[in-house]
């Protein structure tokens, strides 16, 4: 295997440096132009970087000519290993209209629309350190998702400071990628070896390795003579370098000082204050149990399964009871207002709201599927999405369905900044039963993608939308289905269970009745479509969280110390094939799951009288 590594590195280097050479295809130059710079045009520039007058004029005019409202300003001078990073992370020929592509780019220098610029609360300065000029690009994006790009500006020139600085960007633009980091230095090792075993093919892997950027970059980018030399040795140096920068925290984790020292006051914060939450006792945020089944009120119940906080890891062991008679299984004792506040906090927005904006946004293939359920029957104008989350569902549905006014329903300030980025048209922010005179005859569609899980009174949401929704129009819903094999087989590691926010897990059978009693007549129901192949690679990760959770939640009862900060990386480390093995049992069992109704989920698709 010694001997024949270096092969194969020469094999991997070529197809990649051909994979990469296409991802830039996409990677324009902007042309000069003696137009003024346009008066709506705004530039962020990162501390050391020289943005001439022509640059902002060629700029300005490419971006007034592609309809760009942010155009990241890639220096016609950047070394070949940079542009080959930022290929690594970004398809060119995509990334504008991909409306989930995370905002990355070169880190140099940015034109913003000034009323985007207003919108997203971004300050016009010249003086950005690469680092939050990278967490800048990232909201950006996010704020013209279909409207921003990349371009090769000349008269940009790139900073020449420490690799060091260079490295903080782009821990910070891979904030949930950065195990990917380490690759180069793998490559590193790998090639060292190479040369030992193999000493003519290992030297061919350097040569190929060092000579790489120039070609993926061939006809892109004007290279300095010292780039010829330097830059292959920064690349081959970057390895060592991401472990460097990751192991001082102190400079890669935060873009300045001043946001290092807001995050510690926060983090102090927060930590405090759950602690004298759990101290009160978490038992006090649940209700006092219930005898009967809240669905059929049947008093044959016994318990399903038994649960923590798998996702977060929050103290706290909830209890499922299933009914006998109609299959019915909920949270008993179900959490109070204060549970739900206290264990909602900090998930979908607060300390993960990056995350889940990541997970929400990770594809768009679950959303592409629901608008094709619907449209099979009808063609909506406006379209209410409760449960909206932070409009993921509705950014993505606007892209299908073009001429349709999405609107969005939630409880989180996630959905207001949603509206911010008009990703929605309008949002209300609220509870659905309590809004239901404002809206009700406006939607011709209402959906609700995994929200009845989540609320209190699932006869209370149905009434609601049946009296909201206007005649004639239709009711979409998507739902865990705990009553196919994945619960039995995961147990309290099953994602659907996703205790204790999911208080409800309805039989579809259940579901339609109670449709039917609203007037609601069944369209369609589907199981096989609605699966989510992700069963396995869930429980392993939730196994993982278990085993050794991320020490700097401010809600365990002991301080992120460098040795519990190691034995989390050896959990992460330990359990990563236990979580991409998973994936693959998911895959190899999905068309298994995909049969009959044995789906993780089901999408039912209901109509209205008139």
């Amino acid at each position: 295997m010694g001997r024949r590594l270096p092969i194969i590195m020469c094999t991997a280097i070529l197809f990649n440096t051909v994979r990469l050479y296409g991802r830039l295809r996409g990677l324009d130059t902007a042309a000069p132009s003696l137009r003024p710079v346009g008066p709506d045009h705004a530039f962020l520039v990162a501390t050391g970087v020289v943005l001439t007058e022509d640059a902002r004029r060629a700029a300005s005019a490419h971006a007034d000519a592609t309809g760009t409202e942010v155009l990241d300003l890639v220096p016609s001078d950047l070394a070949p290993h940079l542009v080959v990073d930022l290929a690594r992370v970004v398809d060119t020929r995509t990334y504008g209209q991909d409306r989930f592509a995370t905002g990355t780019g070169a880190f140099h220098a940015l034109l913003v629309d000034r009323g985007l610029l207003v919108r997203a609360g971004v300050e016009e300065r010249d003086d950005y350190p690469p680092a939050e000029l990278a967490l800048i690009t990232r909201k950006l994006k996010r704020y013209a998702p279909t409207s921003t790009d990349l371009a090769v500006i000349p008269g940009v020139h790139a900073h020449r400071d420490a690799a060091g600085r260079r490295l903080r960007a782009r821990w910070m633009a891979e904030r949930y990628r950065r195990p990917l980091l380490v690759v180069p230095f793998i490559r590193g090792a790998a090639l060292a070896v190479g040369l030992v075993t193999s000493p003519g093919w290992g030297a061919a892997a350097v040569a190929g390795c060092w000579l790489a950027p120039f070609a993926a970059c061939a006809g892109r980018l004007r290279t300095r003579p010292a780039e010829a030399v330097r830059g292959p040795a920064t690349r081959l140096l970057t390895g060592p370098g991401v472990v460097a920068t990751g192991i001082r925290t102190r400079q890669c984790g935060h873009p300045s000082e001043q946001a290092e020292a807001a995050e510690a006051a926060e983090a102090r914060r927060r930590r405090a204050r759950y602690h004298d939450e759990i101290a009160a006792g978490v038992d006090n945020l649940l209700e006092p149990g219930r005898k009967n089944c809240p669905w059929c009120g049947s008093t044959r119940l016994s318990l399903r399964v038994e649960a923590g906080d798998t996702v977060m890891g929050k103290p706290g062991r909830f209890r499922y009871d299933g009914c006998a008679d109609c299959g019915h299984i909920f949270q008993n004792p179900r959490l109070s207002p204060a549970g739900l506040e206290f264990y909602y906090r900090d998930v979908y927005d607060g300390l993960y709201a990056e995350l889940a904006e990541e997970v929400f946004g990770s594809s768009d293939t679950v959303y592409r599927a629901r608008v094709a359920l619907l449209t099979r029957h009808t063609t909506p104008a406006r379209w209410l999405d409760v449960g909206g989350g932070h409009g993921h569902f509705c950014l993505a549905a606007k892209g299908l369905l073009p001429d349709t006014t999405f609107d969005a329903l939630d409880m989180g300030e996630g959905i207001e900044e949603a509206a911010r980025r008009r990703w929605v048209g309008r949002a209300y922010r609220g509870f659905f039963p309590d809004l239901v005179d404002e809206i009700a005859g406006r939607y011709d569609v209402i959906s609700m993608f995994h929200y009845l899980e989540h609320t209190r009174d699932p006869y209370q949401e149905l009434d609601t939308a049946a009296k909201a929704l206007a005649p004639g129009g239709y009711l979409v819903i998507e739902v865990p289905h705990a009553h196919g094999p994945s619960l039995r087989i995961y147990r309290n590691r099953w994602v659907g269970l996703f205790p204790p926010q999911h208080q409800h897990l309805i039989p579809p059978d259940n579901l339609v009745r109670a449709l039917a009693e609203r007037d609601l007549s069944l369209v369609e129901l589907q199981f096989g479509g609605t699966h989510q192949a992700m069963d396995a690679a869930a429980a392993a990760f939730f196994l993982m969280q278990e085993a050794q959770p991320d020490p700097t939640l401010p809600w365990l009862p002991y301080e992120a110390t460098p040795w519990r900060r190691l034995c989390r990386g050896l959990a992460v480390t330990a359990g990563t094939p236990l979580v991409l093995g998973g994936a693959v049992v998911d895959q190899l069992t999905r068309p298994y799951f995909e049969s009959g109704r044995r789906a993780n989920a089901y999408r039912i698709v209901a109509r209205g009288q008139g």
